[in-house]
């Protein structure tokens, strides 16, 4: 009975405010698509950010830096994102309704659109998990993430790499924001290029100290051969113990038409010069495909969490998260 209450809410605010979500959605993607262009930066780089702003105002991540940094962010726009949720988020505080897509968490059930929140609370909970453990965090392809800041602590020494202009964009948002950055080093870099360790280690990377890697929706953007050549690199500079969690997306979810919403964003990506690549075959064995590539590299797989296989036309995952050891 709540439930229904809450849904028909809801369904009533999207009626009428659905004019002002129109405008702000149309707003936020204008933004969004001119200033990446302008500031010569990924366009998919702050889709995990609006995931956990959107996370944070229905009250499951609590991120108050993710809004000050959106707030101070030329390639986002915090209003938009308000006006576009604005129904959900004034249900959200009459009657607590929440999107079931925010809080899915049955690995077969996670669809094309709940994985994007089902990656940010798996990922975030992985973190935290293993923080205590480790010594180094090392965040590749950090983009706008803010889990250097929200995972940060005094006995733990954290290095972002990213490409220039994305870290020269994201250091001005974050003083802009008035966001320490105390114990972070930003470190300009392509994983492309296979000095990308030696620019790590000349910031203070320390190879005999247990590390934390995160490799999140990186991967999917590089040729098989640069991602093997960045797991090996892990593996050839990190002290034994080392934790490394990675993303893998399926073949058929990137690269044939099983989902729409996938075939249009490939389209748009390649607008800002960007393609997905590298992907796993998930028709099978997922758990024998990824220990395989990991083994490859003297990984040890620990933790893996399948997603999708009840919401695809196939009836095969499409999406996979990782936690492996060196």
């Amino acid at each position: 009975m709540i439930r229904i209450l809450q849904n028909l809410t809801y369904i009533l605010l999207q009626i009428i405010l659905l004019p002002i979500s129109l405008i702000g959605m149309m707003y936020a993607n204008y933004k969004q698509q001119k200033n990446s262009k302008k500031a010569k930066i990924s366009y998919t780089a702050g889709q995990v950010i609006q995931g956990q702003w959107i996370l944070h105002y229905f009250n499951i991540r609590k991120d108050y830096n993710i809004i000050k940094f959106i707030k101070n962010f030329p390639a986002e726009s915090h209003i938009g994102f308000y006006m576009m949720f604005s129904a959900a988020i004034l249900a959200n505080k009459l009657v607590d309704f929440v999107p079931k897509a925010l809080i899915k968490n049955n690995l077969d059930d996670i669809s094309s659109y709940s994985f994007l929140f089902f990656r940010t609370k798996k990922i975030d909970q992985l973190v935290k998990d293993n923080i205590e453990k480790i010594e180094q965090f090392v965040i590749l392809g950090a983009g706008f993430d803010l889990r250097s800041v929200k995972f940060n602590n005094d006995n733990l020494i954290i290095f972002e790499l990213d490409k220039k202009n994305t870290q020269k964009l994201k250091l001005d948002t974050l003083k802009k924001a008035n966001i320490s950055t105390k114990n972070i080093s930003y470190i300009e870099c392509d994983l492309n290029n296979n000095e990308w360790s030696n620019d790590l280690i000349n910031n203070g990377f320390n190879k005999n100290k247990k590390t934390l890697f995160l490799f999140e929706s990186v991967s999917c953007y590089l040729e098989e051969k640069i991602v093997n050549k960045v797991l090996s690199t892990i593996n050839n500079i990190s002290a034994k113990e080392s934790i490394v969690i990675q993303d893998f997306y399926s073949t058929r979810f990137l690269h044939q038409d099983e989902f729409l919403r996938v075939k249009k964003g490939k389209k748009l990506i390649k607008k800002f010069g960007e393609n997905w690549s590298f992907t796993i075959n998930m028709d099978n064995n997922v758990e024998l495909e990824l220990s395989m590539l990991l083994e490859k590299h003297n990984l040890t797989s620990q933790e893996t969490y399948i997603c999708g296989k009840n919401s695809t036309k196939s009836k095969n995952p499409f999406y996979a998260i990782s936690l492996s050891k060196v």
